[in-house]
């Protein structure tokens, strides 16, 4: 469960975030709502700890972790533009996060080989992320964020470069591998409609706190 408890956030001298409190249980989808400038993308990054805190607490599982560093975390954060290493082929975009952890490069490529068939792309497997559709892209990057097994998965606008068609198809199956790997999910968007389709309760934030819209 990740709860955050009277988070705060002042941006160039001007209050961003006040008296943000919400629990996200393992398992759901919370989304937040709100124009450009909000503050919604920072509060992700501040949940990520990418972003430092002007105030209140960051919580897992009743445990305090706002000091810990990013990759202490096991969050997952996944960003509109996919965010993949054009250097690498797919199964080394997949791999990545293993190798980062101290698994050795054939046993971490075994287990992206793996996560690609859930995912019905293993034939992809060796091509350069760049000869991919914008839609097997995010299934790529849903795949890299997965494979480290995280607590939580932060979503930044992740459907808005693509059309709507495959944005309706990527929600669905989204809600698919969220509900299996039991993940508390937390899903920043400016679409009301993809927002109501995706997660089990809303906000929209208002004057730095969080309006509850459903």
């Amino acid at each position: 469960m990740l709860e955050l408890q009277q988070l705060a956030k002042d941006w160039e001298a001007r209050v961003l975030l006040r008296d943000v409190n919400l629990r996200v249980d393992s398992g759901e989808t919370v989304a937040i709502l709100g124009p450009s400038g909000s503050g919604k993308s920072t509060l992700l990054k501040m949940v990520a700890g990418l972003e430092s805190l002007d105030g209140g607490r960051v919580l897992f599982d009743a445990q305090d972790i706002t000091a810990l560093a990013p990759e202490r975390r096991r969050f997952a954060l996944m960003f509109q533009d996919f965010a993949l290493f054009p250097h690498l082929d797919v199964q080394d975009n997949v791999a990545f996060g293993l190798v980062e952890q101290g698994l050795r490069k054939a046993a971490a490529r075994a287990q992206a080989c793996d996560m690609l068939a859930r995912f019905g792309l293993q034939t992809f497997a060796r091509a350069p992320v760049t000869q991919l559709s914008g839609g097997e892209q995010q299934r790529v990057a849903l795949a890299r964020a997965l494979i480290t097994q995280p607590r939580v998965l932060l979503l930044d606008e992740p459907f808005s470069a693509l059309d709507a068609e495959l944005r309706l198809q990527l929600q669905t199956e989204f809600r698919q591998r969220i509900a299996e790997f039991n993940m508390a999910t937390l899903l920043v968007t400016h679409d009301e409609a993809e927002a109501r389709a995706m997660a089990q309760r809303g906000y929209r934030v208002l004057d730095g706190t969080l309006q509850l819209l459903w």
